[in-house]
């Protein structure tokens, strides 16, 4: 199999210059189609059959390369640590974490307006998702951003499970109501037509979102996170969890480094093997039936509560 180590395609200076000025760049060709044959049926088959590969049963959408050594193998071996370190202009990217993404045919299930930042235990930009496509793409069930809106240093409140035992802080905003402004010259919906192989570099705080899925079969994507030069600890209660980490480990204003955060590339040429990377997670359970991929469903009804007023309040934000 043709598994491409370096991209298809090298990043030119348009490519860093859109990312810089939108929030988001979509990279043409930059896998080889074998990538997409190794990965795609395994996706399938998590995602629609719920086959049990190991994945936690409550968070079956990550923490593929724990347990999957294909998915092990992209991390490790595809050229997208290469191409998001170029693109943000870091000298160096390391491992977070890795998502599944999908959406059934005929779905009107959509992806609420957002953006990840508060859910990083992190401080610092560059620590984008990588948003890679399994299944052909069309504009009306892709991912879509609002250019620009990574410049604006807004904390708004992220439905993480940890957040969602929380009562909401002041200084913590909703996301704002963007559908009602698709009409507003002064700004730019961006989304692509894209086929597998290609990719977005989507950053931490820019505002995007996805609709539903027209069309008749499912949408995949998985979604890589890595960290950037920039990135250090910043723990909060409010931000998601990660297996095998606790915030105990995550020393404020340190740089993320250890066996759950190898080294992926270098511009130098450094880069750490897989030898000492988690395989598994660190408990057991027994077994039971995978919980949804997405959560769509419970990303809406919070979203109700929030613009209710729902989530300041003692008697009732805990409650979900």
């Amino acid at each position: 199999m043709a598994l491409n180590k370096r991209p298809l395609r090298d990043v030119t200076q348009q490519d860093i210059d859109d990312y810089a000025r939108d929030g988001a760049v979509c990279l043409r060709s930059v896998l080889d189609r074998d990538w997409i044959d190794l990965l795609e049926p395994i996706a399938r088959e998590v995602i629609i059959d719920k086959k049990d590969v190991g994945l936690l049963p409550t968070i079956p959408g990550r923490y593929m390369a724990r347990c999957i050594e294909e998915y092990r193998r992209f991390v490790f071996e595809s050229p997208i640590a290469e191409v998001a370190g170029k693109v943000m202009q870091s000298k160096e990217i390391r491992f977070f974490f890795d998502e599944f993404f999908a959406k059934p045919p005929q779905s009107d299930a959509k992806t609420l307006w957002h953006c990840d930042r508060m859910g990083w235990p992190v401080k610092g930009n560059m620590v984008p998702s990588i948003w890679i496509p399994l299944t052909p793409i069309v504009k009306a069930n892709c991912l879509e951003v609002l250019a620009g809106t990574q410049h604006d240093d807004v904390p708004y409140w992220l439905f993480s499970p940890n957040a969602r035992k929380m009562i909401k802080p002041d200084d913590r905003v909703p996301h704002p109501e963007i559908e009602s402004k698709r009409g507003d010259p002064n700004l730019r919906f961006l989304s692509w037509d894209m086929d597998p192989g290609d990719l977005l570099i989507v950053h931490p705080w820019v505002l995007h979102y996805s609709a539903g899925n027209p069309t008749d079969d499912w949408r995949v994507a998985i979604s890589e996170r890595v960290f950037g030069d920039d990135i250090r600890w910043a723990p909060r209660p409010d931000c998601v969890n990660l297996a095998g980490v606790s915030f105990d480990e995550m020393l404020e204003g340190e740089k993320p480094e250890g066996s759950h955060f190898p080294l992926l590339w270098s511009e130098d040429g450094r880069a750490d093997s897989d030898a000492h990377f988690p395989q598994g997670f660190a408990t057991r359970w027994p077994k039971q039936e995978m919980a949804g991929v997405n959560e769509y469903k419970a990303f809406k009804e919070l979203k109700v509560k929030e613009d209710a007023g729902e989530l300041s309040r003692k008697d009732k934000a805990p409650a979900n």
